[in-house]
């Protein structure tokens, strides 16, 4: 290495040596405030779901239990589903009350309100022919739902099988 090289590596370590040492003398820049513990973190974030968000996570998952439960003819878990399902569908009115203008909780009313209340009553009846079919119209009413918003092929069905292999839902 030639005279020159070295005093170039020399003064490059002694600017890295020296920035290291005011950096380690620098105390550290501050943190974000953290969001309070237990509060939602949507506020801390600045973010609300759409209405996609909460079909997907909420709805969409709950229609599948509620449907398994109902084929297994586990009728306490179905009653238990079905309430999930409804809360699930108020919770998207909550955080969307509404959607292209339009009022999301009437929509849903609209198209799942009288399935919804018919499978309650089957369920009670514990009338697995009768909550079968019920079933399918309200899923018939999520899709024209769907299909008159513009979203015809956002298909739901009846689950063929569970995606919960975590969870039982045959009668204990």
């Amino acid at each position: 290495m030639t005279r020159a090289g070295a005093l170039r590596v020399t003064i490059a370590a002694a600017t890295i040596a020296a920035i290291a040492g005011a950096r380690a003398q620098m105390p550290p820049p501050p943190q974000p405030a953290q969001p309070a513990r237990g509060g939602p973190a949507s506020s801390a974030l600045n973010y609300v779901p759409g209405v996609g968000d909460l079909m997907n996570l909420l709805v969409q998952p709950r229609h599948a239990k509620l449907g398994i439960a109902l084929q297994e003819r586990n009728w306490d878990l179905a009653g238990y589903a079905l309430k999930e399902l409804q809360q699930a569908f108020g919770t998207v009115a909550t955080v969307q009350p509404k959607y292209r203008n339009l009022t999301v909780a009437e929509m849903i009313e609209s198209m799942t309100g009288e399935a919804m209340r018919g499978l309650d009553d089957t369920i009670r009846a514990r009338d697995s022919k009768r909550s079968a079919e019920v079933f399918d119209t309200l899923t018939d009413g999520c899709n024209s739902c769907h299909t008159a918003l513009g979203y015809p092929f956002v298909v739901i069905k009846p689950p063929d099988g569970s995606s919960f292999p975590n969870q039982d839902f045959k009668t204990p």
